[in-house]
């Protein structure tokens, strides 16, 4: 080994020999001068508060910070004159770490040039009287001692600690759990600089602890630079990033200390950010109102938040935002392609306060798609969030076939033409509000095609145009139509938004209809159940249209329908009318007619009654009033009224009669057999039976050399009884050309035919010239009178037999 290493080596080792002797030696010196040392310490830090300082113990750290020393104060607590009352301490700490210069030891004084705190909290109490623990800082300067040296602490460091200011007078909470912190001060003449690197907790940034906490739970990374400069008595925080959670954010203020109580700015921006995110950075009372709305992609934001440290100061925040091509899902639905930008201010009225009753949420340019429905709106404003309210303008363009994707549950099936919308609304935004809604505004629909699906009814060339008034539905200029019917319509609804969602059987719908020709034909769905519209696709995202349009059908389902109707002329199976009026109402299981009038067969109508909907087979009750009808006609149109015996070839004649009856209708219109109950009273003038089987067979029997094929008769009135399968014939006469007879009994359509009858063989011819009525019906019975059996046979078939019946 050459000479000079090895002089080397031993020089060196006698070095690190000589420093261990020299911290042994220190540390001796310390541990024999410990009651000294603490002394010294406890009066430098004591000398400008008022209050108790105390320290549990110290000892010697020589490795920590090499070559200096430092002393490891442990259980040092900071108490005030009433800690006993609130037993908050201003400091209570574990660990306090003294970096002291080396050589001031030997001195016997501390020269402190870090100082680190380990464990423990720094709570700043105060109040409700305004009293707080800090008064313990409050110091008499005529304490300090002549000759002593201001400690100028160059480095900190913190870990694990709980740093509180809890204001009960002014309602301010804030506490953060501090992990980790490390800074360097450098004080001169014109003010301090810190630079800081810091991971804690946000347990709670309550600016006013009724509105809740700002950062709540929050893990902040503060990598910051602060500058408090001493002649303005500000504290500058330069424009530098931070991280909350795992977001980094840009952030700059300035707090004034100048002022009493001292004014404070903060500016916040986030780059990228998601919306759930950013809104977890803010007050319960902000962020509640944001909850039900949610962007996917990340936007654009920036926050300014500018107040005072005094009693219930809520800071004013201004929050602006921006994004393009996102998504926003909301209880509205799912809006795609969205691109808007947005201002929050809890200071709508300047001067008014920053609470929830003076704040407002802007959405300005919005654009989006609703499923497939495109929708601009130049200015969304939601007002009060106490009890917010949306004011918006929104317009859109789209052809009507896009409806079927964006509302699956809508009852309506579009196939062509378009709709434009041009809307202004105002209403509440929480579900539970009941503040009343209001829409202003037109949506003009042309060239629409579209079956209406619960009734399975197809229209084309249809157009409408749609007037929102405020709460109401004008429903102006519609036009449809069928394969062979024409309708003109014009409607209102009153209290539509109000009822829509809330009470939708309350909802009452007035229309007038008119139309040239209306063919009942392709109605004949109304007479049974409405049926369910299209089942939504499973896979088909939710949209806020579909549950408009599920709504929709619920609405039209269970809402009430009043109809004033002026038709030309109407067409059902064999039935036509012209100059039909009626007024009716459909409920969610019946079709009401309240009155109709009409023209048929060279008569008039008048018809009241209700269906009531139950699905293939649907119960009707019928009052009618018919006068000078053509009685062949007025059969044929209904189909016999159910029964074969007498049919409209069998029949000529005027006929007036009175009908309170009800029975049965099948869903494609026809009338149940058997199932009509009631009272009818006709009046027959002119009458004729031809061909009618009962009386040939009488014919047949009695009177081979008349003619009863072709039976007339002058008046014929009586009051008959239905009941189903059976007609009551109460005693009547038949005064005809041909043959007078006496009848009563009951006719059976399934057998349980039983009419007794009695025929004077006496012709009518020999009488005709008779004006007298009762001398005419008392000639009529001179002579032979036969009595006869009508009676259902064992074939079904109606037997005339002699005798009278039982």
């Amino acid at each position: 080994m050459r000479k000079w290493l090895k002089v080397m080596l031993i020089t060196a080792g006698s070095l690190i020999a000589l420093v261990i002797v020299l911290l042994l030696g220190l540390a001796w010196y310390m541990k024999a001068n410990k009651t000294t040392f603490l002394r010294q310490i406890t009066d430098q830090l004591n000398e400008n508060i008022n209050g108790e300082f105390s320290i549990g113990d110290m000892e010697p750290s020589f490795f920590r910070s090499f070559p200096n020393v430092s002393l490891a104060l442990k259980r040092v607590e900071l108490h005030d004159s009433l800690w006993q009352q609130h037993h908050h301490a201003l400091i209570d700490l574990d660990y306090i770490f003294v970096r002291v210069n080396t050589l001031s030891l030997l001195r016997k004084h501390v020269d402190v040039k870090e100082v680190s705190l380990e464990k423990g909290i720094i709570y700043l109490y105060t109040d409700s009287t305004g009293y707080s623990n800090t008064a313990v800082l409050t110091g008499n300067a005529g304490k300090k001692k002549g000759g002593s040296q201001e400690a100028n602490i160059h480095r900190f460091s913190i870990a694990h600690i709980t740093f509180v200011i809890d204001n009960r007078q002014k309602f301010k909470l804030f506490q953060l759990d501090i992990q980790e912190m490390y800074g360097r001060l450098n004080s001169t003449d014109s003010g301090t600089h810190l630079d800081m690197r810091s991971r804690m907790e946000a347990r709670d940034f309550a600016f006013n602890t009724n509105k809740g906490s700002y950062l709540k739970n929050k893990t902040l990374r503060l990598n910051l630079s602060l500058f408090y400069k001493k002649a303005t008595k500000q504290l500058i925080v330069p424009q530098q990033e931070i991280k909350i959670d795992a977001t980094p954010v840009q952030i700059a203020g300035t707090f004034d200390f100048s002022e009493k109580p001292p004014p404070f700015f903060l500016r916040i921006n986030a780059n990228q950010v998601l919306l759930k995110d950013a809104s977890s950075w803010l007050s319960p009372n902000i962020s509640g109102k944001l909850a039900n709305i949610q962007l996917t992609a990340p936007l654009d934001a920036e926050a300014t938040l500018q107040g005072h440290m005094k009693y219930r100061d809520t800071p004013h925040v201004v929050v602006t935002w921006k994004t393009s091509r996102n998504t926003l899902v909301t209880d509205m639905g799912e809006w795609e392609n969205c691109s808007f930008t947005g201002r929050f201010n809890n200071e709508v009225i300047p001067g008014a306060g920053h609470s929830d009753e003076n704040s407002a949420v802007n959405i300005f340019q919005l654009q989006a798609s609703l499923g497939r429905i495109p929708l601009k709106a130049d200015t969304i404003r939601v007002v009060n969030l106490k009890q917010p309210l949306l004011h918006g303008h929104f317009e859109s363009a789209f052809p009507l076939s896009h409806l079927n994707t964006a509302a699956g549950d809508v009852p309506l099936e579009f196939r062509e033409g378009t709709a434009t919308a041009d809307l202004n609304y105002t209403g509440p935004v929480l579900k539970n509000d009941n503040t009343p809604s209001s829409l202003q505004g037109v949506v003009k629909i042309q060239n629409g095609g579209f079956t209406y699906l619960p009734r399975d009814l197809t229209f084309h060339d249809c157009s409408a145009t749609l007037q929102f008034t405020g709460q109401d539905l004008l429903v102006q200029n519609v036009r449809l139509q069928s394969q062979k019917s024409a309708l003109q319509m014009e409607g209102t609804v009153r209290n539509l938004l109000n009822l829509y969602f809330a009470a939708p059987e309350k909802i009452e719908l007035d229309w007038k209809i008119r139309s040239a020709l209306v063919d009942l034909n392709e109605f004949t769905s109304f007479l049974g159940a409405r049926k369910k519209g299209k089942v939504p696709d499973p896979h088909q995202k939710a949209q806020e249209l579909s549950r408009v349009g599920k709504q929709l059908d619920k609405v039209l389902a269970a809402s009430n329908v009043r109809m004033d109707v002026l038709l030309d002329k109407v067409v059902f199976q064999h039935f036509t009318a012209q100059r039909v009026s009626a007024v009716l109402s459909l409920t969610a299981s019946d079709l009401l007619l309240h009155k109709m009038a009409f023209q048929h067969a060279g008569g008039t109508a008048q018809v009241s009654g209700s269906v009531h909907q139950q699905g293939v087979n649907n119960t009707f009750k019928v009052n009618a009033n018919i006068a000078n009808v053509r009685i062949a006609q007025l059969f044929y149109a209904f189909d016999n009224f159910g029964q074969s015996a007498l049919k409209s070839e069998n029949l000529r004649g005027i006929v007036s009669a009175k009908a309170d009856i009800k029975g049965n209708v099948l869903d494609n219109g026809n009338l149940v057999k058997h199932s009509l109950f009631g009272t009818v009273n006709f009046n027959l003038k002119n009458g004729a039976l031809l061909n009618f089987g009962p009386l040939e067979d009488i014919g047949n029997f009695l009177f081979r050399r008349r003619r009863l094929d072709s039976v007339t008769f002058e008046n014929l009135s009586n009051t008959l009884q239905l009941q189903g399968t059976k007609i009551n014939i109460p005693p009547m006469r038949i005064a005809s050309s041909v043959v007078n007879i006496d009848l009563n009994g009951v006719y059976g359509f399934a057998g349980g035919t039983n009419i007794n009858m009695e025929i004077p063989l006496r012709n009518p011819a020999k009488d005709s010239g008779i004006t007298d009525k009762e001398e005419k019906r008392r000639r009529s019975r001179r002579g032979i009178i036969i009595r006869l059996h009508a009676v259902s046979g064992s074939d079904g078939k109606v037997k005339i037999k002699l005798g009278k019946g039982d």
